[in-house]
């Protein structure tokens, strides 16, 4: 609710409907509105913080106020070895090359000092992708997705660590560890993609690519 004006504004006010707060306003406070506070949340810290736990804005719902601001953060940074990968990832998977590709990346950390705040979503993106993918190729030799059984020793992998977490077991720590680094960065207690990060990345793409 709006503070009282000062009695200097007030006095020789013919009409005072003008000192009102809006409907909606009104309503909000006298119900609590806990999606409004959550809101003006989200907006306030959430520029402050890089976007770390989503988007959400009156304006534009869940989509990133800037959709390139993430990626062309990460692109500026040394991480941009990953994002550069998912691109090409369509006809590498198609070769079957994919595992070969991840194992050949070097080890990039996912600290702030190597990946800033702002380009966090967008590595949670790409390295999410890229262990997807990497577990994908070890049934699949990208020729219309026919299984096949992979000759013995194709896909030896470079981890091996017994702490893994069940997320990362199987996937190179070149991937696995700077996965885990911005997945607590961002809040999360274990390395993951959400079904937001999914279905942002697609929408993205499809913005992107219809312009």
């Amino acid at each position: 609710m709006p503070k009282a004006p000062a009695r200097e504004v007030t006095n020789g006010l013919k009409n005072a409907d003008s000192l009102q707060p809006e409907d909606e306003d009104l309503l909000a406070f006298a119900l609590g509105a806990p999606a409004r506070r959550v809101l003006m949340r989200a907006e306030q810290i959430g520029p402050q913080t890089g976007w770390k736990d989503g988007y959400l804005s009156s304006t534009y719902g869940f989509l990133p106020p800037n959709e390139n601001d993430a990626p062309v953060a990460l692109r500026a940074s040394p991480g941009r070895i990953w994002s550069d990968l998912c691109e090409r990832m369509p006809g590498v998977v198609a070769r079957g090359n994919m595992r070969n590709s991840i194992l050949a990346l070097p080890m990039v950390y996912g600290t702030s000092d190597v990946i800033p705040d702002r380009a966090l979503w967008a590595a949670t993106v790409c390295l999410g992708i890229l262990a997807s993918v990497y577990r994908y190729e070890e049934a699949n030799d990208g020729n219309d997705g026919v299984a096949v059984v992979p000759p013995q020793g194709a896909f030896k992998n470079i981890h091996g660590d017994e702490d893994e977490e069940e997320e990362t077991k199987g996937i190179p720590r070149n991937i696995a560890i700077p996965l885990r680094q911005v997945c607590t960065r961002m809040g999360r207690a274990l390395p993951h993609l959400t079904q937001f990060d999914v279905s942002v990345k697609i929408l993205l793409d499809h913005i992107t690519y219809s312009r």
